[in-house]
């Protein structure tokens, strides 16, 4: 079943691209008004060159900078010792002229002494943990008929859409009623709409961000500028936190370069989440869905505990279907309660009022 859920997901990804360029594009072009299904064809073959376009740019240029940007981190890290945390302590408490005492100054050079210890041994690490991604690459890299097959099935899955919809309906025809039909029908509507809404919106808006912190990276000649454009993208598709997962790394590694540089990147940042939360995300995204902050959390932390980053992104759109059923559900019973409610005290007044008239 491997290559058909590489297929049924790439065709749920793509379904988007393809549906906006044979829609909004190629259907008002003379040649394709009366040739849809060539249209669908090419629709569908500009969104794959796309998607390996970006799959090609991300391994030429994107993974060899991440690569050389972690091995420097690293080397940084490794040519550091006790030595040279405590002369650039001393410099820094000399240059701006602090005043701390001797107990105090010991003390934060145990804390330093610890930190660079622990900072050591993880580092000890990382040769495994690089042998271990490489590890993954080549498995991947063998998962490659599973890949090519899925991708065969994407597209005729998105060049019979309509087919395949079809067939599905008549099958929840002959096994549910035609009112739960219709609920089955409007719950994957809405889940569809909010997933395309939420992940596609979200998507863009993390991708500009990015684009947007990397030119300001180098504006101000920040160290390793595609490394932190990428934390600060991926770490911004998790609603409310992830802003603040993102800048973490990237603030520590710049105050470890250059102090200074570490307040104006903290800066930078917050004027960047500013404009994201209050301009940019709201256009994008809208109230796509549907659920307030408390339920947004919610979702973030439920979803962070089972499955981790990927369940705090995905929590979100899962939960708010969750709770939109539920509401419903809850809707439905209420109002059928009180109606029949309302309708016992009807006929419970017009007796009273018979026996008072008798």
């Amino acid at each position: 079943m491997k290559p058909f859920i590489i297929g049924a997901v790439l065709a749920y990804v793509l379904n988007c691209g393809t549906n906006c360029l044979e829609k909004n594009i190629l259907s008002k072009l003379e040649y394709f008004k009366s040739r849809p299904h060539k249209s669908r064809a090419v629709s569908i073959t500009i969104a794959f060159l796309l998607l390996i376009g970006v799959i090609v740019g991300i391994i030429a240029y994107i993974i060899p900078e991440i690569v050389s940007s972690i091995q420097n981190v690293v080397n940084f890290f490794v040519g550091i010792d006790s030595e040279t945390v405590h002369e650039y302590l001393n410099s820094f408490l000399t240059k701006h002229n602090i005043d701390i005492s001797v107990s105090t100054y010991r003390s934060l050079l145990k804390t330093t002494d610890n930190a660079m210890n622990s900072l050591t041994s993880s580092l000890k690490y990382m040769p495994e943990m690089l042998t271990s991604i490489a590890t993954h690459t080549i498995s991947f890299a063998s998962s490659l008929v599973s890949i090519i097959m899925g991708i065969m099935i994407a597209v005729y899955m998105l060049l019979d859409k309509e087919k395949l919809l079809h067939f599905c309906k008549k099958t929840l025809f002959i096994l549910f009623s035609k009112k739960q039909v219709e609920g089955i029908a409007n719950t994957i509507k809405y889940t569809n709409s909010v997933f395309n809404s939420f992940v596609v919106g979200k998507t863009i808006d993390s991708l500009i961000i990015a684009i947007i912190f990397f030119i300001g990276s180098i504006i101000l000649n920040l160290p390793y500028p595609m490394l932190f454009a990428i934390i600060i993208g991926i770490t911004n598709m998790i609603p409310y936190f992830g802003p603040f997962i993102g800048a973490v790394p990237v603030v520590a590694l710049t105050i470890l370069i250059n102090p200074i540089k570490g307040l104006w990147v903290l800066i930078f940042i917050v004027v960047l989440q500013q404009f994201d939360g209050v301009i940019l995300g709201p256009r994008i995204l809208g109230d796509s869905i549907g659920l307030k902050p408390i339920g947004v959390i919610f979702a973030i932390i439920v979803g962070g505990a089972i499955a981790g980053p990927l369940g705090m992104f995905f929590g979100v759109p899962i939960f708010s279907v969750l709770f939109t059923i539920f509401s419903n559900f809850v809707e439905k019973l209420y109002n059928s309660k009180n109606t029949v409610e309302n309708k016992l005290e009807k006929e419970t007044n017009k007796d009273d009022d018979t026996e008072k008239s008798e």
